[in-house]
């Protein structure tokens, strides 16, 4: 019988007791945690589905009711909270227990008391020096503990006989604002944009190819209104839906909101803790991340015929195993088994043609053209082309008016720089004398990405030996240089500071006492607060952040907004920390700074990112420091200059960023140093922006017919590499199968220790797991106050070994809460002993593992 059965029992016991009035006040109390039609029917049926959402979004469980008791409580069903506080004694406690509701609201992260569990209260060694990544990408995310609150109004009903839909399709046919009334459209569309709506009806499956700030969004949403009408014309009982899809989580709520604008149509966003097939039946448009709708066709709990359109927002990134290019595996592959006459329209929305692949980047822009035709399954590309048109949307967006390499020179640092400089240098070389195979890193300059690669390996060849000291040693050498390269851009003794934190931090994440730690430990903090002390007497200057005052000295005021574009969130936190507290910018500059949410060293949930961008638009704030979270797809307000501080990306970069200057003679900046990487790369990357142009301009004029047939070979090739990797993959799945499951230890690759059996050892889809008892007995957690959502699961923490070293994290699948507590492993954290064999298994990756089978989880 199931688990729930007797907790079951009880909440019917419960419902039974209460009035309609008392259930109306606790579904108005439940919020967006309930669809929106549960909220306002108080009858007994409408209970019942009610408590089952409960279930299925973990917000009640037969382990913890403090949902449901408080909610009685606040509606003074006393008696009714007391019966589930009774039943709650008799159930044994979980291996991770839930958050007392007094710490669920404390902001500040808390470490729990674990029955049988050791409980680290700082960060753990290894947790610190993995967070040393520079760049802004995944981690388990800073995320909100609740869902974004979007609960758009009913839409209002529509006489779709009424709507004459030849505008749409016909040129001849007059769009006035009169028609734009009719269509019960909020903003009547500019020429230009009509051109591209009436082109991509015509053609079908279309690339829309326009300029940042041009409206591409509002054009696909009245695309997406027309074929609704459509449909409620010719076929008014089949059911509408259609998947509009954006590459950052970050921008769903503000795509969402400007879909809402053209009226009629029941938008709602997929959620971290929401899957696309909850909401395909009751919504006409669902704005969500193309992973969320690429897990839905392997689980198969959607197919591609049920979709009437496909919108893909910055279609560009359709490189390597982009989600997008996993989406159109289904659609292009007849071994992913999706055949069938109906497929959806494709859209996809960009403001450049070039490729992300690097490989496709030393092709011809021509060529780059098609193959993003053909992973898309597109033969058109719709771009103005009507002389008065291009007119118009040159007078209405526009370009900044001062665009060169102004203030690229050479950087000058006073004798005080060179000064601290050795000494931080010196004091490297002498923790490098103490390691072994140190002369790997003679050959590499100090801080160079081959100096931390050849750390990072020599790393992982004495986790393979378990050799402790000499793991300490390439810590402490990491901390130290993984942010050296920012010595020539930031203050100095700001990046000093930041260092000496994160090794103070990793020190602490020893739960005992290592001899080679607290050696090291003591010189950092010796050598590193002896510069810090000197610095204070005789501060460092740099050229380069003085060009970057002056600047803003020249443009910043009341009336202008500004954005600087850095490459790592620690450069924006470090920047705009500095420039609020410089002398020549007080009462200038009022700055904030935004980043994502998966940065290991400053990130920001959605909800503050939505908060920074609201006070940088409402004028709290007149300068945005940001990484290029803002370059790609996020709304942000219209800027008068923007500065990018040695960040050069591509040239897809270098086009989004200067759409950012949108003001009247609005400046755009590039500040690094003459004849640099950055220099250079800026070079190149407004030659291939010139080939771009050249290349529309060349569309607009070709041999369509010819362009097709390009197109269409190349969806042949793509194809067959598709399903030639697709054969791979299966052959690679069904040899493991044939291998078979293994007896064997699953240990830490740091410190050797066995962490638990090879059979625990569990998969879904891409996550490996283990959800044993005993393991989580052997091993550390570390919760946090408040779970979050994350791509379907809910993450409650980390799982570390008894050395510190981060084993994977903490966490429960939604959607199987009878599952319990598991950790989802971190492959390049752990190795294997296979049949008692001395040797150690190790895999860079999950999908390497050639050894041994493992069970794979079966769906329900």
């Amino acid at each position: 019988m199931n688990e729930d059965f007797d907790f079951r029992v009880v909440l019917l016991k419960i419902q039974n007791s209460l009035s309609d009035t008392d259930r109306k006040q606790l579904h108005f109390l439940f919020g967006e945690d309930i669809p929106r039609r549960l909220q306002s029917d108080g009858s007994l049926d409408t209970a019942l589905e009610t408590l089952q959402t409960l279930f299925d979004r973990v917000k009640i469980s037969r382990n913890n009711s403090d949902y449901l008791v408080h909610a009685l409580r606040a509606i003074e069903r006393h008696d009714c909270a007391k019966r589930l506080l009774d039943y709650q004694k008799l159930v044994p406690a979980e291996i991770i227990p839930s958050l007392p509701a007094e710490q669920q609201e404390n902001q500040a992260e808390v470490t729990l008391v674990l029955p049988s569990l050791n409980v680290s209260k700082t960060p753990s060694a290894q947790e610190i020096v993995d967070d040393q990544d520079e760049n802004d990408t995944m981690h388990l995310p800073q995320a909100d503990a609740v869902p974004i609150r979007f609960n758009p109004p009913e839409p209002d009903p529509m006489d779709f006989n009424s709507i004459n839909l030849e505008p749409f399709e016909d040129s001849s046919q007059p769009w006035t604002e009169e028609y734009s009334r009719l269509l019960n459209l909020k903003y009547h569309p500019r020429a230009y944009q009509i051109e591209i709506i009436r082109n991509t009806i015509c053609n079908g499956n279309t690339i829309v190819c326009l300029r940042t700030g041009s409206g591409k969004t509002f054009i696909a949403s009245v695309i997406i209104k027309y074929y609704f009408i459509k449909n409620q014309k010719t076929n008014p009982d089949r059911k509408f839906s259609s998947l509009f899809f954006v590459p950052r989580k970050a921008i769903r709520l503000q795509q969402a909101k400007a879909i809402l604008d053209v009226g009629n149509l029941r938008v709602q966003i997929c959620q971290d803790d929401q899957t696309i097939d909850q909401l395909i039946d009751t919504n006409h448009v669902i704005v969500a991340t193309p992973q969320k709708f690429a897990n839905c066709l392997n689980k198969e709990t959607i197919r591609l015929c049920q979709i009437n359109l496909m919108i893909f927002d910055e279609c560009h990134n359709t490189s390597g195993g982009n989600p997008y290019c996993e989406i159109m595996k289904y659609y292009l592959c007849p071994l992913k088994k999706q055949n069938t006459t109906e497929k959806p329209f494709m859209i996809g929305l960009t403001a450049t043609i070039s490729a992300k692949d690097a490989i496709e980047k030393r092709e011809s822009l021509e060529k780059n053209l098609v193959s993003l035709c053909s992973k898309l399954a597109c033969k058109n590309i719709s771009t103005v082309c009507d002389k008065n048109n291009i007119d118009e949307i040159n007078s209405e967006i526009k370009r900044p008016t001062n665009d060169q390499f102004q203030y690229v020179s050479k950087v000058q640092y006073n004798s005080y720089f060179d000064e601290y400089l050795k000494t931080f240098q010196d004091l490297i070389k002498n923790i490098k004398y103490h390691l072994d195979s140190r002369e790997l890193l003679d050959e590499q300059d100090i801080g160079s990405s081959g100096f931390v690669g050849q750390l990072v390996l020599l790393k992982q060849t004495f986790e393979k030996k378990g050799d402790m000291n000499n793991i300490i040693i390439c810590d402490y050498l990491l901390l130290l240089t993984k942010k050296y390269s920012a010595f020539n851009n930031l203050p100095f003794d700001m990046v000093i500071q930041y260092i000496l934190q994160k090794i103070e931090e990793y020190y602490k994440g020893y739960q005992q006492s290592v001899p080679m730690n607290n050696v090291l430990y003591e010189r950092c903090k010796a050598e590193l607060d002896k510069i810090l002390e000197k610095h204070m007497e005789n501060s460092t200057t740099n050229s380069k952040l003085d060009t970057l005052v002056d600047l803003l000295k020249q443009h910043a005021s009341t009336d202008t907004k500004g954005l600087i574009l850095v490459q790592t969130t620690f450069y924006a936190k470090t920047l705009c920390d500095y420039l609020c507290n410089h002398s020549k910018l007080k009462n200038i500059v009022k700055a904030t700074w935004i980043v994502g949410q998966n940065s290991p060293d400053h990130s920001l949930t959605l909800r503050d990112q939505e908060e920074r961008l609201r006070q940088f638009r409402e004028d709290e704030y007149n300068l945005l420091i940001a990484t290029d979270i803002v370059q790609e797809g996020l709304d942000i307000p219209t800027c008068s200059y923007v500065i990018r501080y040695e960040f050069v990306s591509d040239e897809i970069g270098t086009i989004q960023s200067r759409g950012r200057a949108r003001a009247q003679n609005s400046s755009y900046y590039l500040i690094t140093e003459l004849d640099s990487t950055n220099h250079q790369r800026e070079k190149n990357n407004k030659i291939r922006e010139e080939n771009m142009e050249i290349a529309i301009d060349q569309w607009r004029t070709c041999d369509k017919d010819l362009f097709q047939r390009n197109v269409e070979e190349k969806t042949k090739s793509l194809i067959s590499g598709w399903e030639k990797d697709l054969t791979v993959e299966m052959q690679q799945k069904a040899a493991l199968q044939k291998i078979g499951k293994k007896n064997g230890l699953i240990c830490c690759r740091k410190c050797n220790r066995e962490l638990g059996e090879l059979a625990w050892l569990k998969k879904r889809n891409t996550t490996y797991f283990i959800n044993n008892r005993e393991f989580f007995n052997n091993n550390e957690c570390k919760l946090l106050n408040a779970y979050k959502n994350f791509q379907e699961n809910l993450v409650m923490g980390d799982v570390k070994c008894t050395c510190g070293n981060s084993l994977g994290g903490c966490l429960k699948f939604i959607d199987r809460p009878e599952l319990g507590t598991l950790c989802a492993l971190k492959c390049i954290q752990i190795k294997f002993q296979i049949d008692k064999q001395s040797s150690f298994i190790e895999f860079p990756q999950w999908s390497k593992n050639n050894c041994f089978d493992v069970e794979e989880l079966e769906e329900i």
